[in-house]
């Protein structure tokens, strides 16, 4: 497909999953302190995507919880925010994963979002749905949580206070995942900005 003035147009595939840049403030800011890295875009959020009998669609968690939400309506929210999304694809070696990924995530609709960030199968986060859906080709792995500033070696007022509030301690090193580490996995690879 070309846009105007010849310019290719980025084509997304099934499996493919969508990385959205990080905001500077709130959550955004507080995700992207902990886990971003010097000089690589920071990302906050990932979706799959996944065929639809009317195009495409995104299968992903987000503040309402896990859902599907047409391509072109993702795009739309990433824009209103004024946030890019980023493709990356697997590698060919990890292409047989994406069928059944793409069954299991379906079968993940409809939980409310994970707030804690602590593994359980009753919500789920972005990166955590994600990790799921291609847990049985051992494509992603879990790592420690990191809560922590790596400039500063604290754990950010923000993250402190929503686990306070939630009568939590702060779960560093605990098992998760995050956009950033996920983006950055060698299974994957950086396919273009999504226009």
């Amino acid at each position: 497909m070309l846009w105007p003035g010849g310019v290719a147009a980025l084509e997304v595939r099934e499996g493919d999953l969508l990385f959205v840049t990080a905001g500077h403030a709130g959550l955004s800011a507080a995700i992207d302190d902990a886990t971003g890295k010097q000089g690589a875009p920071s990302f906050d959020h990932v979706a799959l995507v996944a065929a639809a009998p009317d195009g495409w669609e995104v299968l992903h968690a987000d503040e309402k919880g896990s859902r599907r939400q047409s391509l072109v309506e993702f795009r739309q929210d990433a824009r209103a925010k004024q946030r890019q999304v980023v493709v990356y694809r697997l590698h060919a070696s990890q292409q047989a994963a994406i069928k059944d990924a793409v069954a299991t995530a379906r079968t993940m609709l409809g939980k409310p979002y994970n707030t804690s960030y602590v593994l359980n199968e009753d919500s789920y986060y972005c990166s955590d749905f994600i990790e799921r859906a291609f847990r049985a080709h051992h494509v992603f792995a879990l790592q420690p949580m990191n809560f922590r500033n790596p400039k500063t070696g604290q754990i950010a007022r923000h993250w402190v206070d929503l686990y306070r509030a939630m009568g939590m301690e702060v779960p560093q090193d605990q098992p998760g995942t995050n956009p950033n580490d996920m983006s950055a996995a060698p299974v994957l690879q950086r396919i273009g900005v999504l226009e």
